[in-house]
């Protein structure tokens, strides 16, 4: 997979994460939160993770690092 494919795999990952927890955020009720918390912040964080991965394999082709 091209660097830049992943990079928008990510970004998808952390804007499907934020609209979890957005929508979650105008029905707040305890199962609201609960999906927020189990489902959103963990799209958020792999988002965050694919993309600082990525950015390390890039850096470490240009022999940046």
């Amino acid at each position: 997979m091209s660097h830049e494919k992943r990079i928008r795999v990510a970004a998808l990952f952390v804007l499907a994460g934020l609209l979890v927890q957005l929508f979650a955020r105008f029905a707040w009720s305890p199962l609201a939160f609960v999906v927020s918390t189990a489902v959103g912040v963990p799209l958020v964080l792999l988002g965050i993770l694919l993309y600082a991965i990525t950015v390390w394999r890039i850096l470490k082709e240009q022999k940046a690092l």
